[in-house]
């Protein structure tokens, strides 16, 4: 019996000094394309959505919102097992206001490309963006080496000021938090008409691969149902408020039977109600069509 130990006693040491390497907290990274990675956020991790990697010929490109300390730390480790270039410039897709704790912690030397909506929201926090800026209005096209990474600015959707970001070399888009698929997310900073409006031009690119804010990685189908999860939501807000009901009568009434055990649904239902609630309010004081809103 010694004389086993003694033999088995030098393996045991070894994989004992072997570096352990911690489990994924807060995304689970995927390979998407050539070029690109999917940082899928897990749902009892801290990060509040995914993110986009995108390796280019000399350094990595970070795509993303709702970054925290813990998980960008993560980040930049998972990203050091893919490539050895380093993280040099980050597409902040949107912040919002009243968020000190996140998307104010990113690399130091790290360059930050934004909507000029959402560096106003940034910009109001106590916290100071430590980070090079660079703002643009509509649109801005990165060519790095041979990738063409083009952001657009879609105005008012989620936030207002979402940037989504398309790689054509290999067909893939980044929507940040315009699309969950297959959740229910936060939508109580939304605005509710440019949404939908937003998540129909998305769907007409119809893009082979698809990274959404929230959810599992899928191909413009998945903005198919989004849509059509959108466009019910709204439609049953709008019943109740074309009924004449005030809000607490209108979240008793609410009812999408198809889409309440989805994850978030529960979480989220006062917040996304409120938010629509108002503003289909606010059209009808304004006189405006009520119809349009969930065409």
């Amino acid at each position: 019996m010694m004389k086993k130990l003694n033999i088995l006693f030098p393996f045991l040491l070894f994989f004992l000094m072997l570096p352990r390497i911690a489990p994924a907290a807060h995304y689970e990274m995927k390979k998407v394309s050539d070029s690109v990675y999917a940082a899928v956020a897990l749902p009892a991790g801290k990060a509040g959505s995914n993110a986009m990697v995108i390796i280019s010929d000399n350094h990595v490109i970070l795509a993303g919102s709702h970054f925290v300390p813990e998980a960008v730390k993560e980040l930049l480790a998972e990203v050091s097992q893919i490539t050895s270039f380093p993280v040099k410039e980050v597409i902040l897709t949107h912040h919002h206001s009243g968020y000190n704790y996140i998307d104010l912690d990113l690399p130091v030397n790290a360059s930050i490309f934004t909507s000029w909506q959402t560096w106003q929201s940034l910009n109001s926090e106590y916290r100071r963006v430590k980070n090079p800026v660079t703002i643009f209005e509509n649109a801005l096209t990165l060519q790095r080496g041979q990738l063409s990474i083009v952001l657009s600015n879609t105005g008012k959707g989620h936030s207002a000021g979402d940037v989504v970001v398309y790689i054509p070399n290999e067909d893939v888009l980044f929507t940040s938090d315009l699309l969950f698929n297959g959740v229910v997310g936060y939508m109580g900073n939304g605005y509710m008409r440019d949404w939908v409006m937003n998540l129909e031009m998305l769907e007409s690119l119809t893009a082979a691969t698809v990274i959404p804010g929230v959810g599992s990685v899928t191909d413009s189908g998945g903005i198919s149902a989004f849509l059509v999860f959108m466009r019910e939501f709204l439609t049953e807000v709008l019943r109740h408020v074309e009924k004449g009901e005030n809000l607490a009568q209108t979240k008793k009434g609410f009812s999408l039977p198809a889409y309440q055990q989805l994850p978030g649904y529960k979480t989220f239902f006062n917040v996304n109600i409120e938010r629509a609630y108002g503003e289909f309010k606010s059209d009808q004081t304004n006189g405006k069509a009520s119809g349009a809103s969930a065409r």
